[in-house]
């Protein structure tokens, strides 16, 4: 399981608008993690 999670971090870490946070505002930032989340999990099927 720890794998797992370690390899979604890492897909989330390959986005780098996310890692940087341009964004000011908390919710767009929740936003986007929560669109990353949604793609990485359409498209690796976890």
């Amino acid at each position: 399981m720890r794998s797992a999670v370690e390899r979604f971090y890492g897909w989330l870490k390959s986005l780098r608008r996310i890692i940087v946070r341009y964004e000011r505002l908390a919710a767009i930032y929740k936003a986007l993690i929560t669109i990353a989340c949604i793609t990485i999990h359409l498209r690796y099927g976890i």
